[in-house]
């Protein structure tokens, strides 16, 4: 991979999409109201999980793989070739990575028309966690070919260009209409 402005962009995306999961353990020791906490936790793990995915795209399958090759390390699990993708995993991680947006609009609903009692701002704070957890889950499940389909979506090529319509209808012989 070169280390272009993409890879460094993509590198601390990476890092940044990282440091909301951790804040948010933190947030109720922090002395803030719970409408506080609440919205910096929705905005913050938003943020987070749109950092995330860019930097997904940005970086490429070459850094999901050894991304991939890394946690798997801790965990003393060996790290195998890529195998194919099935369909069934590849409809299991896009259900996964639609179910990964929901905790934000669940939790955006419920500090809007129902305003948070004791406790349950560090439940709706820990189920934007959850979100983002279901999001790093997808990404595994659906392998470096579902983001390499999904680089191309930004990708523009030539053929795309085609010949614009003609901005004025050709008039019909004789000059009337």
């Amino acid at each position: 991979m070169t280390k272009d402005w993409k890879y460094y962009l993509g590198i601390s995306l990476f890092i940044y999409s990282l440091i909301p999961i951790c804040v948010v353990g933190a947030l109720p020791f922090m002395g803030m109201s719970l409408a506080e906490m609440g919205t910096l936790a929705v905005v913050f793990l938003a943020t987070g999980e749109v950092a995330f995915y860019t930097s997904a795209v940005l970086l490429g399958k070459e850094f999901l793989a050894a991304l991939k090759k890394r946690v798997l390390s801790w965990f003393r699990i060996r790290h195998r070739p890529p195998q194919p993708v099935s369909q069934a995993r590849h409809r299991t991680g896009v259900v996964i990575l639609a179910l990964s947006f929901l905790p934000y609009y669940a939790v955006l609903v419920d500090l809007i028309f129902i305003a948070p009692v004791g406790g349950e701002i560090t439940f709706l704070a820990w189920s934007l966690v959850a979100g983002e957890v279901l999001g790093f889950v997808a990404l595994f499940l659906l392998g470096a070919p579902f983001w390499e389909r999904l680089k191309l979506l930004f990708a523009w090529s030539p053929e795309q260009a085609g010949d614009p319509a003609p901005a004025v209808a050709p008039q019909s012989p004789g000059g009337a209409a």
